[in-house]
């Protein structure tokens, strides 16, 4: 269906269908329409969700309908889990967040390879694949925290879990709507689900999806303008995690390791914590104009919420073709005129510190992407340009190769995981020191955001320039890339201009000195 030629707004549309629909019924993966190239703008909304599955601390919790969870219990078995345990502390907002569950199931196996669990979740998604096989037209919609990667590598873990977020939470939905330009699709997943649903259920199901369907038309007959509470003219409180002494001792400490040889560049990151005075909607509404960006989302669970406006892949995939986009150099903020924009673009390109950091991480996405691509495929199809944001300018490069026939789209997601940019080089080393010197553990920040189809196809972003909303207060990340010659304020300054944007849209306009 067609929007009548005028642009359909992706955000306008997906509070329409959370607002009828009820809390945690809907998912966001927003292209802003002015950010990146034409291919990655089309936007996504997941409505109905029929399967969820949460990760913590080695536990796996899979929450289904009814109808499914006799399937899901049985794939899951068949791949080494077995029920036992009891379902995680989110099990009752779960039930409330899927109205119709009426079991949810949990297992306890295989915590130490994630491998088994993501393909037993592609193998069901695929035993209900209908005859329909457009890039995202059904798939899990979800996260990987950054703290996910204990799964995958030996790792210590002795920064503090202050929150208690889940490390790993996807899920499948009943409907998938796509929006690109003035084209809205609608997609459902009801000729698969008749495989497994009773005629009773199907009737059921079919009556709820069309409901969606109705909103979608409605929208697009009378579009609405959101509305949203005014901001309040006092400023939001905002505590650092780590003041600015510490954070550049650990820059100098990071050097030490730089020079003793174990690594060549690492990501230290710090936490703001922000007093919840501004609307999230609201918030997250002006992020999108002031901030616009290729990868923007809003994701709300019963007990928190993930929106922000990430302008990084993480990783993607279409038609065997795999792809990553590393951003890593970073200017000194914006200029007040056109000229010093310019002069600003132009010193991003000639430091040589910047430079030497961006090259280290395109390597590293080459080298990830060729483990898991065909000899010879791999190769850099952009390299060091500049991108404007609203708050900087970043250096940009895109990496490409094909996938290998045995190789899927589970296996190249996990070998590229964490970002080198959100991490260091070499990355085991790394993260082992990003462990040593930050506080808190980082939960989503640093990680993956995104939609994997069961057709091999994923468009994942980083998780960056994102806000935790949780217990009535915002979090904020922001990390710097530490190499030899990193100068400790600057590191500091580069986190401050990173968060800016999104410090803004919170409502926060003082200085960030103070700490928890």
């Amino acid at each position: 269906m067609r929007s009548g030629g005028s642009y359909c707004d992706p955000f306008s549309l997906y509070l329409q269908v959370s607002g009828t629909l009820g809390e945690g019924q809907a998912f966001l993966l927003d292209a802003a329409r002015d950010a990146g190239p034409s291919q990655y703008r089309m936007s996504l909304i997941g409505a109905l969700p029929l399967l969820e599955v949460q990760v913590k601390d080695g536990v796996v919790a899979v929450f289904a309908e009814a109808e499914l969870a006799s399937h899901v219990r049985g794939r899951l078995e068949e791949a080494g889990f077995h029920a036992g345990g009891v379902p995680t502390a989110d099990g009752a907002g779960t039930r409330r967040f899927l109205p119709s569950v009426i079991e949810s199931l949990a297992w306890s196996g295989h915590a130490d390879d994630p491998m088994v669990l993501l393909e037993a979740l592609r193998a069901i998604l695929r035993d209900l694949q209908g005859a329909q096989k457009v890039p995202f037209s059904s798939g899990f919609l979800g996260y990987l925290g950054y703290d996910a990667v204990h799964y995958l590598e030996r790792l210590p873990k002795t920064t503090v879990d202050d929150r208690g977020l889940p490390d790993i939470r996807l899920q499948w939905h009943a409907v998938m709507i796509h929006l690109q330009d003035d084209t809205v699709r609608v997609f459902d997943a009801l000729e698969g689900l008749a495989k497994v649903y009773t005629p009773d259920a199907v009737r059921a199901l079919a009556a709820r999806i069309d409901q969606v369907r109705a909103l979608v038309s409605s929208y697009m007959e009378h579009p609405v303008a959101p509305r949203f509470p005014e901001a309040p003219s006092e400023p939001a409180e905002a505590v650092d995690d780590v003041s600015q002494e510490e954070f550049e001792a650990n820059v100098e400490r990071a050097k030490a390791y730089i020079r003793a040889g174990d690594i060549f560049q690492v990501v230290l990151s710090k936490r703001v914590r922000v007093a919840k005075r501004v609307h999230p909607y609201a918030a997250y509404d002006r992020l999108r104009r002031l901030n616009p960006s290729p990868y923007m989302f809003m994701a709300e669970y019963p007990g928190f919420r993930l929106f922000g406006a990430s302008p990084e892949a993480q990783f993607r995939a279409v038609g065997g073709v795999a792809e990553m986009k590393p951003i890593a150099g970073t200017s000194k903020g914006r200029g007040r005129t056109p000229e010093e924009d310019e002069q600003l673009r132009r010193r991003l390109l000639e430091d040589e510190k910047e430079r030497a950091e961006h090259v280290m991480l395109v390597d590293l996405c080459r080298n990830d992407l060729g483990r898991v691509c065909q000899v010879g495929s791999v190769r850099v199809d952009a390299f060091m340009d500049v991108e404007p944001y609203s708050h900087l300018f970043h250096l940009v490069s895109r990496v490409s190769g094909r996938l290998r026939p045995d190789v899927s789209v589970f296996h190249a997601l996990l070998a590229t995981f964490p970002a080198g940019t959100l991490s260091g080089a070499p990355k085991i080393r790394a993260m082992e020191i990003i462990d040593e010197l930050e506080r808190y553990r980082r939960g989503p920040y640093g990680g993956m955001i995104g939609v994997i189809d069961f057709d091999a196809n994923a468009n994942t972003a980083i998780v960056i320039r994102t806000v935790v909303e949780h217990a009535g207060v915002y979090d904020v990340q922001v990390g710097a890339g530490i190499v030899a010659d990193s100068d400790p304020h600057q590191e500091w300054l580069e986190c401050g201009h990173k968060a800016a944007a999104v410090m803004d849209v919170l409502g926060v306009r003082r200085p960030m000195t103070e700490t928890v």
